[in-house]
């Protein structure tokens, strides 16, 4: 390879290691921001998922509750029925 050639490979290659350090950067900042948005996406879905647990169990004894009263005999009921009535008129 000529002295020629030489001085002129050196700027090119200077040129081209900081054009692939400067896309580098750029790559690696992107990705981290990619990671920021899916910690907070993540976050936000456990939150969500956490909000749904809760009203889901409001729900199971909910239908605990209804159950209990469809398989309830009907004097049991009836018996239930009229202590709570009770309790309404002592609050009278």
């Amino acid at each position: 390879m000529s002295l020629e050639m030489m001085g002129i490979m050196i700027p090119i290659l200077g040129i081209s290691v900081g054009l692939a350090a400067v896309i580098g950067n750029i790559w690696i900042k992107s990705q981290q921001i990619k990671l920021k948005i899916a910690e907070a996406q993540g976050g936000a879905e456990a939150a969500a998922s956490r909000v749904t647990q809760a009203g889901l169990e409001k729900l199971r004894d909910r239908v605990a509750v209804l159950e209990r009263l469809i398989t309830d005999e009907d004097r049991r009921l009836a018996s239930e029925i009229g202590r709570l009535r009770g309790g309404e008129e002592a609050r009278r």
